[in-house]
C-alpha cells in the first residue's frame, strides 16, 4: 500500500485524479487512501508534485524480494 507524507502533502488532488481505483480522497484538510482499494500501481507516485506519496515499507520490502527472486 503506499502512504502519503501529510507534511509534505499540499493538496493539489492530483493523486486522487489520476488513481484508476478511486483509492484516495480528500477526508478534512488531509488526503487518504483506502487500503481496500489501493492495488499499489503507483500513479499517484508519478504525479505528486510535493514527492509526498511513497510505497509503505513492508509494501517495498516485498517488492524488493519479489525482484530479488528474478
Amino acid at each position: 500500500m503506499i502512504k502519503i507524507n501529510h507534511e509534505k502533502c499540499v493538496l493539489c488532488i492530483g493523486c486522487a485524479s489520476v488513481c484508476p481505483f478511486g483509492a484516495i480522497e480528500l477526508q478534512g484538510t488531509r488526503m487518504k487512501v483506502n487500503p481496500e482499494k489501493c492495488k499499489n500501481c503507483g500513479m499517484c507516485i508519478r504525479v505528486c508534485p510535493a514527492d509526498a506519496i511513497s510505497y509503505a515499507e513492508e509494501e517495498k520490502t516485498k517488492k524488493e524480494k519479489a525482484e530479488a527472486k528474478e
